[in-house]
Parts: C-alpha cells; structure tokens; sequence
C-alpha cells in the first residue's frame, strides 16, 4: 500500500467520523451539543488515528504538507462546527445534512469538472453515486 493511498484513507475514515456522529446525535434527539467538546474529541481522535501511518514512515514533513494539511484541517473544522451549530439552534437534521453533504459533493465534482477540465471514470461515477445514496441516508429522518 503505497504512502499516499494510507493517507487519503486516513483522511476519508476521520473526515467522515464527525459527520456521523453529528447524525446519529441528530437522529437520537440529541442534536444540542457542546460543540467545542464534540469537534475536541472527534479531532483528537481523528489526530491520533492519523498519527498511526504518519510516525510509522518516521520522516519529516516537508513545509508544504504542513500547509496543505492545515489547511484541509481548518475546511474540514468549519463545516462540522457549521453543521453542529446548525443542529443545536433546532435546525432539523433532514435539512441540515442535505446541504452540507450534497452541498460539498457538488461543490468538488463542479471544480474537478469545469475548473479542472477532469474526466469521469467509472469508478468517479461509483463514487458520486456512493456519495448520493449515502446522501440519502443521512438526510432521512
């Protein structure tokens, strides 16, 4: 498993762990949350699971990575402070993560697409389609 493809993993089980957990409290009536607990401890997890494939390659970081990452960090802090904000002011959970889903998985497929000039495989349309179906189910109530 080259390095790059342990990264993006590590990024796509810790990314989605706050949004799920944000559901699950959203479906169970407990959508008013601490939020600056909540987000502390999915980010202190999400830290220490990525920290995992990072320390066992046990080479630097180049200033670069540091800015690329902390950058993904600060997206990814604001829309599920967004999200958690959004839910503990009585915003219903059907609509909050709708728009922020779906909202998301436009935005990147829209800039991949006309920005980037990006074609779609197959497996970019089973990902859409992926990112779609589970749209559907967290925006269930």
């Amino acid at each position: 498993m080259t390095p790059y493809f342990r990264y993006m993993l590590v990024a796509f089980l810790t990314n989605g762990l706050g949004v799920f957990g944000l559901r699950v409290l959203a479906g169970l009536g407990m959508g008013n949350v601490q939020e600056q607990q909540y987000l502390s401890i999915w980010y202190i997890a999400g830290a220490i699971v990525a920290a995992v494939p990072f320390l066992r390659l046990r080479k630097p970081l180049e200033h670069r990575e540091w800015l690329l990452g902390g950058a993904m960090a600060a997206c990814s802090l604001c829309g599920q402070l967004g999200m958690a904000l959004s839910l503990s002011n009585g915003l219903p959970g059907f609509v909050v993560f709708p728009v922020a889903t779906g909202g998301g998985l436009l935005f990147v497929l829209g800039i991949g697409v006309l920005v980037f000039r990006e074609r779609v495989s197959w497996i970019g349309y089973l990902g859409i389609t992926a990112g779609t179906l589970a749209l559907v189910l967290l925006a269930s109530p």
